[in-house]
């Protein structure tokens, strides 16, 4: 499948997702090895400024580089990330780590807009674009479940500056394989950088097929939300098991989002996404709303792998709907804006479910919740009637 291009610029994806992931854990025990008893605040202010990150510093990123070189700027947010990651066994402030999260996620953010802009270009025809978009979700899946073991192992035989040093290696070779590359130059639209992120807004709003696809995102959020705040509620504090109950849990959500991959490229030929994305926008406000009734650990899993397969078919398709529809000068700055707006939803969808869920208890939290995600899945229906012609490019 795909230019031999497409595959070196997976692979060097893929690595570098691991290296986040490795970089992740580490990053969690130093707060613990510099703030003690207050490192749950120290990585609750880490993934606020994380959140703000890509929340922000996304659209505009890819707004300013829209003029550069890819392959160029794609190797410079790899090194600038081993460079953070290089500096961070040296910190001895929890200041410190706040402001290299800050560059570190930026870095993260501005490289996701990059890759997801690339892809299309390099892959016209949109039956291997769509299984492009699959293989990114399995890889974005299979990260939260190997990057912990890879950690886990390196700490095996390492110092906590070691786990650094092999991430830092991963975004190493992630940018040696981008200097294989040769890259398309994208299009560059006018206006100065806060202009064009700007009308990448515009754009992702104009189309009535990216606003009901925003939507049924938005139903997706609060699952990824209820998933990653409550899961261990559910697990310790309900069903009285352990953490590896609790991380058998969340593998059952990540398997179910893998398996939904594997199966999207036949889901959604021939332009099929507003049909399969509307009915698993609908599964998610159902799966939400039997969760109220949830009898054991048993039906947990079920629940949580039909949830994580149900959000992978409502919101993945998404970038092959920004593809089509979407204006191609301003594909960059689309991709950012869709990045950037995730973001913010998934931060507003975690405090929902974390203040429903420490207020009303679990059963509000799955009703709420799952009244949301219906309310998101009917206005998606509302907006998006029909697919019109593509948009020019």
């Amino acid at each position: 499948m795909g230019t031999s291009a497409y595959v070196r610029l997976f692979r060097a994806n893929a690595l570098a997702l691991i290296a986040t992931g490795v970089a992740t854990v580490a990053l969690a025990l130093l707060a613990y090895d510099l703030a003690g008893d207050q490192a749950g605040a120290v990585m609750g202010i880490a993934l606020a400024l994380k959140m703000g990150a890509n929340i922000l510093v996304a659209p505009i990123a890819a707004a300013f580089a829209a003029r550069l070189p890819r392959r160029a700027w794609l190797i410079t947010l790899d090194l600038a990330r081993a460079a953070v990651l290089l500096s961070l066994p040296f910190v001895d402030a929890v200041w410190q780590i706040y402001v290299l999260i800050v560059v570190f996620q930026a870095a993260a953010a501005a490289f996701s807009a990059a890759y997801m802009a690339t892809v299309p270009d390099l892959l016209p025809d949109e039956a291997d674009y769509a299984r492009a978009i699959a293989k990114a979700r399995i890889a974005y899946e299979a990260e939260t479940l190997i990057s912990p073991a890879i950690a886990a192992a390196l700490l095996m035989v390492l110092e906590l500056r070691g786990v650094f040093v092999g991430a830092v290696g991963g975004f190493a070779l992630s940018a040696l394989l981008l200097a294989t590359i040769t890259l398309p130059q994208g299009h560059t639209p006018p206006g100065g950088a806060v202009a064009r992120s700007v009308a990448g807004l515009r754009a992702l709003l104009a189309a009535p097929q990216l606003r009901g696809a925003l939507a049924l995102n938005a139903a997706a959020t609060v699952v990824g939300a209820m998933v990653t705040v409550n899961t261990v509620v559910l697990v310790r504090g309900v069903f009285d098991l352990d953490d590896r109950a609790a991380a058998v849990a969340l593998a059952c959500y990540g398997a179910g989002g893998v398996a939904a991959a594997l199966m999207l490229p036949r889901l959604i030929v021939g332009g099929a996404e507003r049909g399969v994305m509307l009915a698993a926008g609908a599964a998610l406000s159902a799966l939400l709303l039997s969760g109220a009734l949830l009898p054991g650990y048993g039906a947990l899993l079920a629940l949580w792998a039909a949830l994580g397969a149900a959000t992978t078919l409502a919101q993945t398709p998404t970038a092959a709907l920004i593809r089509r529809f979407g204006p191609a000068r301003a594909r960059q700055a689309l991709y950012a804006a869709h990045y950037s707006l995730n973001h913010l939803m998934l931060l507003a969808a975690c405090l929902a479910a974390g203040l429903a869920g420490a207020e009303g208890g679990m059963v509000a939290a799955f009703l709420g919740l799952g009244a949301f995600a219906g309310a998101a899945a009917m206005v998606a229906a509302l907006v998006w009637r029909r697919d019109r012609p593509e948009a020019p490019a």
